[in-house]
């Protein structure tokens, strides 16, 4: 089985093209309890308990103006929800919007990029090695200074709607980080490489505003040596811009079919009948450890597939053999609310962002459905229940106004013949610093949950006349 491990470890980058043309940015309407997830599995009807983080409506009438959702430089965005259905991969967030942009900035050459702060939860730009798809630097929000005479949103105490005042400029450089790194710089240089490779995301756009929220995509400038900038269509031949979405090939199928289906091992493996969570660290160690059970040793937190630095993530295997739902309970960290449009950021939380995600497998890294903190329905100590089960099994109770949330488990299984398969992962955002039970805190695989607490969520499997008959949560 070794070589199965180590063949998964290489990561065959390829691209999708990119449409060459600006498309308008719908807006984003309020939470529609009624609405449905889509990921392209069909549309998964979530009722009263809620869905995505507001409806892609070309027709709503927000207050912002359409602003083109991609360019020659910036790809379409990824969202299997608001976007392309077609373009999911590398377990995305349904709560997040992915833009892609790859280039070469010439010699002596400087690449600037001028934007706006976005009118949402969180926003940032994530460099990444091309052979590995590995993050390797990133630029949140609150490490961005605004211009002078601009404020920054996403500091407790600052105006976020704010519409005018919330302008920033970054620079972008193919180096490694110096011991005195300049302010407002992302170091992306990785050596062997002359492209960069680049991930701008905003989670959560506020409701009424576009994919973009509100404000545009970031505009770059090239600033030559001899004091020349360029921009748009220049700029974009200068650097030799690809606007094609980057793809990361998955586990490859033989190697995903023979770790599942070792001699020996039930139908229902990897997953165990009290689901176990583990921090992630890296590829090779989650295979080594979920498949052949070597968990031990110290290993060394690099991040998946263009993942997000600011992003730590606890993973459970699922299996419908164990029952026909998963109940899932658990202390729901505190975060900031802000798809209403709140006026201030609150700084006085536990993490910027929280949310639980079904998926199908490695095979595919496709994502089904999404809960994002501010839709977890919680109890007065602020204890979540989550049911997690196929649209067909969802119990009459699991609804918000029971107090219940409702998950949908794949309908597809784990995309590779394997119907009753899911794979869980749960995102813990930029958690605050004295709060210490964060997915980020975790160090050596098994310390879950001793370091997690009643953070870490508990699973059990029951029937959905069971659950049923337990009415709602008090």
């Amino acid at each position: 089985m070794r070589t199965f491990v180590a063949a998964a470890t290489l990561i065959v980058i390829t691209a999708l093209p990119g449409t060459g043309s600006a498309v308008a940015a719908p807006a984003i309407g309020p939470v529609d309890p009624g609405s449905s997830i889509g990921s392209g599995f069909g549309s998964v009807d979530l009722g009263s308990s809620g869905s995505g983080f507001g409806s892609a409506d070309p027709g709503s009438s927000g207050p912002d103006p359409e602003h083109p959702v991609s360019t020659c430089f910036w790809s379409v965005p990824v969202n299997p929800e608001l976007a392309d259905p077609q373009l999911n991969y590398a377990f995305p967030d349904t709560s997040a919007l992915y833009w892609a942009a790859q280039f070469t900035v010439p010699k002596d050459a400087e690449l600037v990029i001028r934007g706006q702060y976005a009118h949402a939860r969180y926003q940032s730009l994530n460099s990444y090695n091309a052979g590995t798809a590995v993050p390797t630097a990133a630029l949140n929000d609150i490490s961005t200074a605004p211009d002078a005479g601009s404020q920054n949103p996403y500091l407790p105490g600052t105006d976020r709607l704010n519409e005018h005042a919330r302008s920033y400029t970054v620079s972008v450089l193919n180096e490694a980080p110096p011991a005195e790194p300049r302010h407002n710089t992302l170091y992306a240089g990785v050596p062997g490489q002359d492209r960069i490779s680049l991930l701008y995301r905003i989670y959560l756009p506020d409701n009424g505003r576009d994919l973009t929220g509100g404000v545009g995509l970031p505009d770059p400038e090239l600033h030559l040596s001899d004091g020349q900038v360029l921009r748009g269509d220049a700029l974009c031949s200068a650097v030799n811009a690809d606007n094609a979405i980057l793809k990361p090939t998955p586990l490859p199928l033989d190697t995903y079919k023979a770790l599942r289906d070792q001699p020996g091992k039930p139908a229902t493996f990897p997953a165990e009948h009290t689901p176990v969570w583990r921090a992630y660290y890296n590829g090779e160690f989650t295979l080594a450890c979920t498949y052949l059970g070597k968990c031990d040793g110290t290993p060394q937190r690099v991040g998946g597939q263009y993942s997000n630095i600011d992003n730590s993530y606890v993973v459970a295997e699922a299996n419908r053999g164990f029952g026909e739902i998963l109940v899932l309970r658990g202390e729901l960290p505190q975060t900031p609310k802000t798809t209403t449009g709140k006026q201030h950021m609150n700084g006085a939380v536990d993490m910027r962002f929280w949310s639980m995600c079904s998926n199908e497998s490695l095979a595919t890294t496709k994502v089904i459905a999404c809960l994002y903190d501010e839709q977890v329905a919680t109890d007065a100590a602020g204890r979540f229940t989550i049911i997690a089960s196929l649209p067909a099994d969802r119990p009459a109770n699991a609804t918000k106004e029971c107090g219940v949330s409702w998950l949908p488990l794949s309908p597809t299984g784990d995309g590779a013949g394997h119907t009753d398969d899911s794979l869980l992962i749960v995102r813990n955002m930029l958690p605050s610093k004295d709060f210490s039970h964060a997915a980020q805190d975790t160090k050596t695989p098994g310390d879950e949950k001793a370091v997690m607490g009643q953070y870490l969520p508990e699973g059990q499997y029951t029937s959905k006349s069971e659950f049923e008959a337990s009415g709602c949560v008090e």
